[in-house]
């Protein structure tokens, strides 16, 4: 498997919008990758996930997965293998904050166009 062009086709499913098939495609990477990059693509899967639970109205497992991808994505520091992580973790970070704002009633609805793009060079 060329885990450099399954990278690339997950992040633009990622960033045309299907989640679903963005999860697919890194978890073929995630499942035969054995270094230390196994929780970036765990990472990128999972807030994928989590974006695919918002469109579903599941704000719980959004936050669970946002939480998780969050924390694993800071790890590799600013940029990881092409892939622009500061912009990409505080753009999580927006999204739970305002998932937090919908759940606790501060607003009516989440706004999906704050869902951060992955930006990869």
């Amino acid at each position: 498997m060329d885990k450099k062009a399954a990278l690339k086709k997950g992040i633009q499913e990622f960033n045309d919008g299907d989640y679903f098939e963005c999860h697919e495609t890194l978890e073929d990477v995630w499942m035969i990758e054995v270094g230390p990059d196994r929780p970036f693509y765990q990472g990128l899967l999972q807030l994928s996930v989590g974006c695919f639970h918002l469109l579903n109205r599941n704000y719980v497992g959004a936050e669970s997965q946002w939480s998780k991808a969050h924390t694993k994505l800071i790890a590799f520091g600013d940029q990881h293998l092409g892939v622009e992580l500061k912009a990409l973790t505080e753009g999580i970070l927006r999204c739970q904050e305002m998932l937090a704002m919908v759940q606790n009633g501060q607003r009516k609805n989440f706004d999906p166009s704050i869902i951060p793009h992955i930006q990869y060079t």
